[in-house]
């Protein structure tokens, strides 16, 4: 059993792909380690993990802005707290959140570098921090986890970092949680709504998560399609969201999209079982985990084949162009109306989820910290 420490301050109120990343290691680690928690209070409430292999420390709310948040992690914590208590620490948002000073062993989790994959996704200042701040300390961090094999390219691309010191650890998905008989609930209780229907789940971010093509796909489909499914979006809204909404407001199918905004934990396994597809178009991702829960709820999947989509996914996916919405509803088409392609990517899914596990996740963090005296 070690002690580590491990900071969630990008827990980003636990409506993200980070926050449910951390979620589920920190439940893994904790279940042969002792853990301290830096914690905004504000999250405290929120954090569904809690056992007595848990320790919280709780920070001030104040610190909750992004740039407090991120200039008093890199330059107060390595300084602040006796960091040489813990075997090791651990930073489940790389990308978010560095020490500008490591004075022990420390292991960070990279997901992903999509910001230069996509342009204008992010403002200058946070392009800055993207491009200048985190490779230069990132590089003093002892180990890197990269979650996908394209995430690890990128990393050594566009910050030089040494190859050796990343290790690839695909993301798992909670087995019990996706693996489980569907709920009584109909779609008309999940949704206020009795038709089929295609579903996305992300953030509605723009243009990076790539709504506007998925719509513009959707209103090409057939008037017959159409009327038997409706287009669900579900995803809390983020930068340049309003551009998406806007284009909906005036869309001919606006009654046959519906955005559900942030769709609570609780139902989402039932409203992925009930979708009669899923259609992940995003321009660029660091894994895609719902492309993973959608494989574990038996629903055909078509993605985009960029980034490490097609990594992930594999042969239980139905790949196409993400820039060209008629590719988008042509793949749409075949997998709502041909029995025998659904089926084959459903059972090809089902061989492919032994490779997104948690426990194996965990395993290679436990790893890189006992290998931590090996030569790179």
């Amino acid at each position: 059993m070690y002690k580590i420490l491990v900071s969630i301050m990008a827990y980003d109120n636990g409506q993200s792909g980070i926050s449910d990343y951390i979620n589920n290691v920190v439940y893994q680690l904790s279940k042969t380690n002792k853990l301290d928690l830096l914690i905004l209070e504000n999250d405290l409430e929120k954090f569904p993990v809690k056992n007595e292999n848990i320790n919280f420390i709780k920070v001030t709310h104040k610190l909750s802005k992004p740039i407090f948040n991120m200039l008093w992690h890199l330059f107060i914590v390595p300084f602040k707290y006796d960091l040489k208590k813990y075997d090791f620490a651990f930073l489940p948002a790389g990308n978010r959140r560095l020490f500008c000073h490591y004075p022990i062993f420390t292991i960070t989790t990279f997901h992903d570098l999509s910001q230069f994959h996509i342009a204008q996704k992010y403002d200058r200042f946070r392009m800055f921090y993207i491009r200048k701040v985190i490779p230069f300390f990132l590089k003093k961090a002892n180990r890197i986890i990269a979650v996908s094999q394209a995430t690890k390219t990128d990393i050594i691309k566009f910050y030089k970092s040494d190859s050796a010191k990343i290790t690839v650890a695909y993301n798992g998905y909670d087995k019990q949680k996706f693996n489980s008989d569907p709920s009584p609930k109909t779609r008309q209780e999940i949704l206020n709504s009795s038709k089929k229907y295609i579903l996305y789940v992300s953030r509605i971010e723009h243009p990076g998560k790539n709504h506007l093509n998925l719509l513009k796909a959707y209103e090409l489909l057939p008037e017959a399609i159409k009327m038997e499914y409706n287009l669900v979006c579900a995803g809390g809204f983020k930068e340049r969201s309003e551009e998406v909404l806007d284009y909906h407001k005036k869309s001919s199918d606006v009654a046959n999209i519906n955005f559900t905004g942030f769709f609570p934990a609780e139902d989402l396994v039932d409203l992925y079982k009930n979708a009669s597809l899923f259609v992940m178009p995003s321009f660029y991702e660091g894994f895609g985990i719902p492309l993973v829960e959608a494989m574990a709820c038996n629903i055909p999947v078509a993605c985009s084949n960029r980034g490490p989509l097609p990594e992930v996914g594999g042969n239980a996916v139905s790949l196409f162009n993400p820039d060209d919405p008629k590719d988008i509803c042509q793949k749409m088409i075949n997998l709502l109306n041909d029995f025998q392609i659904r089926e084959e990517l459903i059972d090809n899914a089902k061989a492919r989820l032994k490779f997104f596990q948690w426990q194996l996740h965990i395993e290679k963090i436990i790893t890189l910290y006992e290998g931590r005296d090996e030569k790179l």
